[in-house]
């Protein structure tokens, strides 16, 4: 499967941070040559929560690099064995009913692992449709023109009873997978239910995001959950290039996005100097939240929406191999060795004295250039955001008593 995070990040401006977050895979974080090994279990935890109402998703599936699945609990709660899993860097997907998609990543090393919190987006009201058919349109996030609609129009004879049909735009974080190379998502949807075939074709009009004379067709792709990956479908959609307005008939509901010729770029960047907290010993998780943002210095072209440049560069960034939401805050849980039961750092004694975990946690505000071009249209900007570390060790204590410890 196409891994789709990137955990690189380079401190151009700290040579002493060499490369950030877990790269270092399962290198010891003590600043000693003592070896720091487990003592007992080590979980990695995370949660799934309604992005509306903010509260926990219970039954929701979560696949490990598509090979473990979990399920939440009551509270959307799940965990995963670090020792069992092994030190590494994964990709993490959530589907749960009456929801759109959740990504994150998760990195595990030896004496800590972080996991973003996953927002799952719910599915817009349904509709009730019959075989009369119907139509009902929805206020277009990303249109070029304020107040431009996305409609979806039933004919008679397409369902053969009442049946509830939601039309849900994902956008940002919420649209999932990454579109094929060289090319950018554009108006992403959800038609449900997923497993419905229409008798008949129904149609979708998007009003959209950007104006360009010289687009008539643009291809329309579903995903792929199981393979992560965007399928182009062979069906394209039609510009009319009057009304600004892509039109594309479907018969199998499901998740579409049209694809647009383009391509999302983030730079190094720099960094700010590191902040470093110390975390409880008596607690093995911390939670943190963070808000990023995005600007265009030299501003964005007349022609192209700005909420949809945003939610590109929300969608496609991977600094960090984290999507970040300029909207909301991004949260994220940092497990790490502590002193309870679960994730316990073992103590070490010698003759003069001895050797105290000290749990910590490295922050430092990373700032990246970015850029995006759409069919031929380049436009720069930047990204802000926070990259964390562990920072745990030991550290050494003389005995003042003689006798060690």
């Amino acid at each position: 499967m196409k891994r789709n995070i990137r955990i690189s990040i380079f401190f151009a401006l700290l040579p002493a941070f060499f490369l950030l977050l877990f790269t270092v895979g399962c290198k010891k974080a003590s600043d000693t040559s003592v070896t720091e090994p487990q003592n007992g279990e080590f979980w990695l935890k995370g949660s799934v929560i309604n992005a509306k109402t903010h509260t926990g998703i219970a039954n929701a599936k979560v696949y490990f690099d598509g090979q473990t699945v979990l399920t939440t609990d009551a509270n959307g709660l799940y965990k995963v064995n670090c020792k069992t899993m092994g030190c590494g860097a994964y990709d993490v997907r959530v589907m749960a009913d009456g929801y759109g998609f959740g990504f994150a990543s998760a990195t595990i090393a030896n004496n800590a692992a972080i996991v973003n919190t996953i927002l799952l987006k719910p599915l817009t009201e349904p509709i009730m449709i019959g075989s009369t058919g119907g139509t009902f349109s929805l206020i277009d996030p990303e249109s070029l023109m304020p107040g431009g609609e996305t409609t979806l129009a039933v004919p008679a004879g397409a369902l053969s009873g009442d049946i509830n049909v939601t039309l849900t735009r994902f956008t940002g974080i919420d649209v999932p997978g990454y579109a094929p190379d060289n090319m950018l998502n554009l108006c992403a949807f959800n038609l449900g239910p997923v497993t419905l075939v229409a008798g008949k074709a129904v149609e979708l009009r998007f009003a959209m995001p950007f104006a360009d004379p010289t687009i008539d067709n643009l291809p329309l792709l579903r995903y792929d959950f199981d393979a992560n990956n965007w399928v182009n479908t062979g069906i394209s959609a039609h510009v009319n290039q009057s009304t600004n307005i892509a039109t594309v008939q479907v018969t199998t509901f499901g998740t579409y996005s049209l694809a647009i010729s383009g391509a999302f770029s983030e730079g190094i960047g720099t960094s700010e100097a590191p902040v470093t907290q110390s975390l409880s010993t008596t607690l093995s998780q911390a939670d943190f939240s963070y808000q990023a943002k995005n600007e265009y210095p030299d501003g964005t072209p007349s022609t192209i929406s700005t909420p949809y440049l945003r939610n590109l560069a929300s969608q496609n960034t991977k600094i960090n191999g984290t999507r970040v939401s300029f909207t909301d805050a991004t949260l994220f849980s940092f497990n790490y060795i502590g002193s309870k039961p679960d994730s316990l750092a073992p103590a070490k004694s010698t003759s003069s004295g001895y050797y105290r975990w000290v749990p910590k946690v490295s922050y430092a505000t990373h700032n990246m250039p970015m850029s995006t071009t759409i069919h031929g249209t380049t436009t720069g900007g930047t990204i802000q955001k926070l990259v964390y570390s562990d920072a745990c060790g030991y550290q050494f204590v003389h005995d003042q008593g003689g006798g060690g410890k």
